[in-house]
């Protein structure tokens, strides 16, 4: 093996390692396998003709894959990722707008959010701004700041 296929080889397998976690859409580990294949191939004395028509159907194939499958490995290899952003909540003001069953439904940011309300805090009013402490089962839990 020659210095530039071996460099080729190494290069091709951090792309597929890259790929886990840099998310391409399955680019990177197609270009990476297809490197792979057509260093397989002139390894073994395959022209170059054939190798990169062989190597362009590896690397459609593995992007195809990665993009059916791609998204479920990622939840399976990080299981504890958080991708709704719903930590940012903490903090923001808010109007409480009605009363339900299941806690006041609080006016955040535009967005309506049925919530709890803070185990010492009064129970808010309609009108009464809040601010959110805590998210407890992505659930926003709020303290009454005035009941105006």
């Amino acid at each position: 093996m020659d210095s530039w296929t071996l460099i080729i080889v190494i290069g091709a397998l951090a792309l597929v390692v890259l790929d886990v976690f840099i998310p391409s859409g399955g680019l990177l580990s197609g270009v990476g396998i297809a490197a792979l294949i057509e260093r397989g191939l002139e390894a073994v004395g395959v022209a170059g003709p054939v190798r990169w028509p062989m190597a362009a159907v590896g690397m459609l194939v593995t992007v195809a894959v990665v993009i059916r499958f791609g998204e479920r490995l990622s939840e399976s290899l990080f299981p504890a990722r958080v991708r709704t952003n719903i930590d940012r909540l903490i903090g923001l003001e808010g109007r409480v707008q009605r009363l339900a069953d299941g806690g006041p439904i609080v006016d955040l940011e535009g967005d309506l959010w049925t919530c709890r309300t803070a185990p010492d805090s009064p129970a808010p009013a309609a009108g009464a701004r809040v601010v959110v402490e805590a998210m407890v089962d992505q659930v926003p839990v709020v303290r009454v700041l005035d009941a105006s």
